[in-house]
């Protein structure tokens, strides 16, 4: 209760719960022929944010070692839609989209130019 002169006011406090869930985008870049490609952009978008440790991230790139990739991050939503572009010199980029969780997987081909 809060006294204000010789008013008693109610105070009250709802908590709101936060949930969260494991948002992972995961996969591989090769060549048309198969053969892993290293040095491929990739560049993660999310919809709404989703965090690493405490800091909201709407957007993430990384270069790929031997065409393998990886974002993983928390999310306060039960399903976050994202896009992934992907991009390397004398390659056709590619962008691809989907919703996690479940992890996405992708298994993407570049086609050369």
């Amino acid at each position: 209760m809060l006294v204000l002169g010789s008013v008693l006011l109610p105070v009250t406090s709802t908590a709101r719960r936060v949930r969260d869930y494991v948002f992972d985008v995961v996969g591989s870049v090769a060549a048309e022929d198969g053969s892993p490609l290293e040095g491929v952009e990739v560049i993660l978008q999310v919809e709404t944010p989703v965090y690493e440790g405490v800091t909201p991230v709407k957007a993430q790139r990384l270069v790929t070692n031997k065409g393998a990739f990886i974002f993983m991050c928390l999310s306060h939503s039960a399903a976050t839609k994202y896009t992934i572009t992907v991009r390397k010199e004398g390659f056709q980029p590619q962008t691809l989209s989907g919703t996690a969780p479940p992890t996405g997987h992708h298994e993407i081909r570049l086609r050369k130019l």
